[in-house]
């Protein structure tokens, strides 16, 4: 991105609800999973480390502990999932952005240039799609100028025969 370009600033967290819906559940999964097995060891080395108590016993004496590391856990997971989402806006972003120009391209509506965020991902894009994009506005105002010349041509051409047939 230039320098001299204005600095853009992010207006929603979630940008593309399929991509980052789908890394929030894989993360939530992931965390889950991490947590239970976490929470068996401890029940497991609370119960080897006592073999004489019960394994319910176990089970609450780790429910005890965790009145410890659970309130921080709960804290975390917010944080997490926040910064994953600003994380995954640094792509879901700049493909939310091209894919709204390339339809205004298409539309015959785009104004200005594509550009991205300082700090997006795929930022090399820009530079391609900004020259298709040209080529493209430059072949349709050619095929403008040669549609109406090509026009002017035949209506010269029918005034000529409507000359020659009213002689």
């Amino acid at each position: 991105m230039s320098s001299s370009a204005t600095v853009l600033l992010r207006q929603q967290l979630l940008i593309d609800r399929h991509v980052q819906g789908c890394l929030l559940w894989r993360t939530a999964l992931y965390s889950t999973a991490c947590g239970l097995y976490f929470f068996i060891i401890l029940i497991f080395t609370e119960w080897m480390s006592h073999p004489d108590s019960t394994f319910v016993e176990s089970l609450f004496s780790c429910l005890d502990e965790s009145i410890y590391w659970a309130p921080g856990l709960m804290l975390v997971v917010p944080v997490v999932a926040y910064d994953l989402l600003k994380l995954t806006n640094r792509f879901a972003g700049p493909f939310f952005r091209l894919r709204r120009e390339m339809k205004r391209l298409v539309d015959n509506e785009s104004e200005r240039p594509l550009s991205f965020r300082d700090g997006d991902y795929w930022v090399e894009i820009v530079d391609d799609f900004n020259t298709v994009r040209e080529e493209l506005m430059e072949l349709r105002k050619l095929h403008a100028i040669q549609g109406s010349d090509l026009r002017e041509a035949e209506i010269r051409q029918s005034k000529l025969f409507t000359d020659d047939a009213d002689e």
